[in-house]
């Protein structure tokens, strides 16, 4: 059964929805193309620790213990790739600072130029990172992801939008992803509605979206 949201009742139901800024929802894992659609169900998900991923165009330091002509400042490539002194291009994208200091010295070993490496990377800059919110919002158009952040929850990136219009149609809400990888673009339809009345009853769900996704509200038929 649809629910009908008046102006009024769309926007008071999502005053809270900034507090869920900090929120790490739960991811859907990704997959071939396909349309899925979400549901409401009894289990409230934990948000996991966020963890944030390189991406291209960040711009980082890296420096290596006790080799100072290595130190050097590089922005990532489109493709994700590090260029480094000696090494080359190293693929770091989608890697956690962690993981791409663990590369980085892995591959001074494998080419013997270092034995026991200790490198160190640090993020300058952080690329600007959208999502696109279209169809009936109020203010169409892209919202920024804060800087540090892999994505955003939906509701925060429609409030970012100036909120549903009052004839929005929240049970289908329309999440086509970005292709990432080896994934093909993926569809899925979202009820609002549902994760609306889950902040009420204190059982927060919440969809992710992540950069270069759209997102589509379409219009309720009367």
């Amino acid at each position: 059964m649809i629910k009908i949201f008046d102006t009024f009742q769309l926007k008071s139901k999502l005053l809270p929805v900034v507090a869920l800024v900090c929120v790490v929802p739960f991811v859907a894992t990704w997959g071939a193309s396909r349309t899925r659609t979400f549901r409401s169900t009894e289990k409230v998900y934990q948000a996991p620790e966020v963890v944030y991923k390189l991406s291209p165009f960040d711009l980082v330091r890296v420096s290596v213990y006790g080799q100072d002509d290595l130190e050097c400042e590089q922005r990532i490539s489109d493709k994700g790739i590090l260029s480094m002194p000696l090494l080359g291009g190293i693929l770091v994208g989608n890697s956690t600072v962690s993981e791409a200091e663990d590369l980085v010295e892995q591959v001074f070993v494998q080419q013997q130029y270092l034995r026991n490496p200790v490198v160190s990377i640090s993020i300058q800059e952080f690329a600007p990172k959208m999502v696109t919110i279209l169809g009936e919002v109020e203010q169409p158009g892209a919202v920024a992801i804060p800087p540090g952040q892999n994505g955003i929850p939906l509701l925060v990136a429609v409030a970012g939008a100036g909120g549903f219009t009052g004839i929005a149609k929240l049970n289908q809400v329309r999440v086509t992803r970005a292709p990432r990888g080896a994934s093909a673009q993926q569809i899925d339809l979202v009820n609002v509605g549902e994760l609306l009345d889950s902040i009420e009853t204190g059982q927060s769900r919440s969809i992710v979206v992540h950069p270069d996704d759209i997102v589509f509200v379409p219009k309720r038929v009367f």
